[in-house]
């Protein structure tokens, strides 16, 4: 039997198990990954936590409704069994009807047989690194090559375990100020969210300088055989010497000849594809689904704001 459990009820050892347990364990889904992104977060279960769904969700004049947090791409039912479709479709039919509306999203092996369910396919990249580095330089693009053999030129210097306050500000001044999207409690997430990431030894931090001064830094998580690029900040100088460049290609050599992937964190935005592609990355479909059972006036509203 499937069930509807707060926050405050969830049993976080039995949801990480079923998590570790599933087929493809994404660290978005984690208990602790969830108490940083999506705060009171709470969960469809079933019977004794042999499957489970995590649902984000936030009120907003007197509307519950479901949403998909920064920092994760995903969500999606998770089971210590072989999760089929007709599971999938009883977690979905579970979902409490008090939710009046609903945007996030799933892996794109899902098939969702509800009618009333908008399904839009969004794209990410990724990169297998199993082989030795030489093959995958190979698959670089020549602008890539260049790049990098300019950034060597130039003296940049890659430095390991950079505080993710440096990460996240150099994101915030160079990028973060352009995009309206994030507020000032968002970068505090980011943070907090790097931070338990490396108290769970699950995350890494790389920087590149150019001298003294930072010119680009990332942030990199990794769970079961993925790694995931999380966020990232270039300087203008960083821009103009290749410095994003040198520090993929250092991650991707030390990472080479391994079980692992690199989820470059995906954009449907053909520039930032088409930059990721440039490493050999290929893209790959995932489901955004809205579900909009708003009253008649609210609908019209949200359609007015959109």
């Amino acid at each position: 039997m499937i069930k509807y459990i707060e926050h405050k009820n969830i049993d976080k050892l039995k949801w990480d198990e079923c998590i570790i347990n599933s087929a493809k364990p994404f660290i978005f889904v984690y208990s602790w990954y969830l108490d940083v992104i999506a705060g009171e977060w709470s969960a469809l279960i079933l019977n004794d936590y042999e499957a489970v769904f995590p649902i984000a969700s936030k009120s907003k004049y007197k509307i519950n409704y479901i949403y998909q947090p920064f920092f994760s791409r995903y969500f999606g039912v998770y089971s210590k069994q072989k999760t089929t479709d007709k599971l999938i479709n009883t977690f979905f039919q579970a979902i409490p009807s008090k939710f009046k509306y609903i945007e996030f999203s799933l892996p794109e092996c899902y098939i969702i047989n509800q009618k009333d369910i908008e399904t839009n396919e969004k794209k990410f990249q990724l990169l297998d690194l199993k082989f030795p580095y030489e093959t995958t330089l190979k698959n670089y693009s020549e602008n890539t090559k260049r790049s990098i053999k300019k950034a060597i030129k130039s003296g940049l210097k890659i430095r390991p375990d950079i505080e993710p306050e440096k990460i996240v500000n150099l994101f915030k001044i160079t990028k973060g100020n352009d995009l309206e999207i994030f507020k000032e409690s968002d970068y505090k997430i980011l943070i907090k969210l790097m931070k338990v990431c490396l108290e769970n030894k699950k995350g890494q931090s790389i920087a590149v300088y150019d001298g003294n001064e930072l010119c680009a830094a990332a942030f990199f998580m990794f769970n079961d055989n993925t790694f995931t690029y999380l966020k990232n900040g270039i300087s203008e100088n960083g821009k103009s010497k290749g410095a994003m460049y040198l520090l993929i290609d250092y991650f991707i050599k030390q990472n080479s000849v391994n079980k692992y992937q690199l989820d470059f964190g995906g954009s449907s935005v053909q520039s930032v594809a088409d930059f990721y592609k440039k490493f050999g990355a290929k893209d790959y479909v995932y489901l955004q689904i809205k579900k909009n059972n708003l009253p008649t006036v609210a609908k019209w509203i949200k359609k007015l704001k959109a």
